[in-house]
């Protein structure tokens, strides 16, 4: 809670001289979105277990803080230490020269979080080679989203005036994570037909990017976009009191990585096998959800709106050309999936300008 304090104290310094410098180029109101969650709980699986459950996880409790905000509030990620150019991906150089090329109705989202713990193998050890049972471990979950406002809400059920409150919208994203991980190993006599598993090892950094097409509603940001004028009773405005939700679903497809340490690892369980390669076509299939309780004030030009709610995200890895062909290979399987969860606050600034 102290942190979330330091944001919103940080917010209150930056955001009144970035709102007055709103681009006349975007059609929406010049805004901001925080979300910070003190304690995020994980949990991670492997999808393939039937070769044995053998790495534990106990997972530190880290927080995760999330900034939005459209193309006048660029500056203001930087000044928390979140940028959008990690990794020099596709997504944050759209957002960097977004602004000159008249992108309307966009904005950016980035997501940040340290994943850290000990885990345990309690699956066979090579003799020699340096390996061991239990570590430390610490490695980065970060996503950003090029988000458009989307016109879904008139072709949804209720009519477009009900749904016009969901705030539907989808973009396009990269998000990169890195967890230890068990891998199932792949033997075959000859032919994948014929695999069967051999001895599973783990990687200390299995490491997967993606790029993503992602979709949902946010009936917090559409709160914020219109200055809370648009209620579920047509014609009447929102109330100031009540409560929200906000959903994505997202598909993405990229490469996922198995360490030397892994490779080292799978080979000497498996004497005589040749690992196939370090990195797979890899799929993500992604979906989050929020929902609590949320007041919104306006201050004369300026909207303000305060939530708290549990936030719930989760997704499937799964990983494509890992198999074994001859009896020289040593095919994989690192598909897996994860959860976290955890308490959010959530802050909403807009500029809605002075009424006339």
């Amino acid at each position: 809670m102290r942190n979330f304090l330091i944001v919103l104290f940080s917010v209150a310094l930056i955001v009144p001289n970035s709102l007055f410098s709103q681009t006349k180029k975007d059609t929406l109101p010049a805004f901001l979105g925080v979300s910070y969650i003190p304690a995020l709980n994980w949990k991670v699986f492997s999808l393939n277990n039937d070769d044995g459950k053998y790495l534990k996880y106990k997972f530190d409790i880290n927080s995760q803080s999330s900034f939005e905000g459209n193309f006048a509030l660029r500056r203001i990620g930087l000044r928390f230490g979140l940028s959008a150019n990690v990794e020099n991906n596709f997504i944050g150089k759209a957002y960097k020269y977004g602004g000159y090329i008249n992108l309307k109705n966009y904005w950016l989202k980035i997501q940040s979080s340290e994943v850290s713990g000990v885990f345990t193998w309690t699956g066979q050890l090579p003799a020699t080679g340096g390996f061991f049972t239990t570590r430390n471990f610490s490695n980065k979950y970060f996503t950003v989203e090029l988000i458009k406002t989307s016109n879904m809400y008139k072709h949804m059920a209720g009519g477009a005036v009900v749904n016009r409150i969901l705030g539907t919208y989808w973009g396009v994203g990269y998000t990169s994570m890195g967890f230890p991980m068990k891998f199932s190993t792949l033997v075959t006599p000859g032919g994948r037909e014929h695999q069967k598993f051999g001895i599973p090892a783990y990687d200390t950094l299995y490491t997967a990017k993606f790029y993503s097409a992602c979709f949902g509603f946010d009936i917090l940001r559409q709160l914020c976009l219109t200055g809370g004028r648009i209620g579920s009773i047509p014609g009447k405005p929102a109330m100031p009191f009540g409560m929200y939700a906000s959903t994505q679903d997202k598909i993405g497809f990229g490469m996922g990585k198995i360490s030397n340490y892994g490779v080292d690892m799978a080979e000497a369980l498996n004497p005589g096998k040749t690992f196939v390669k370090s990195n797979s076509f890899t799929t993500l299939v992604h979906y989050s959800l929020s929902v609590g309780f949320r007041y919104y004030k306006n201050a004369g030009p300026v909207f303000l709106l305060f939530a708290a709610g549990y936030d719930l995200e989760g997704a499937a890895i799964m990983g494509f050309g890992g198999a074994a062909d001859n009896n020289k290979d040593l095919g994989y399987d690192s598909s897996f999936f994860f959860i976290n969860h955890g308490v959010s606050f959530k802050l909403y600034i807009s500029w809605m300008g002075k009424k006339k």
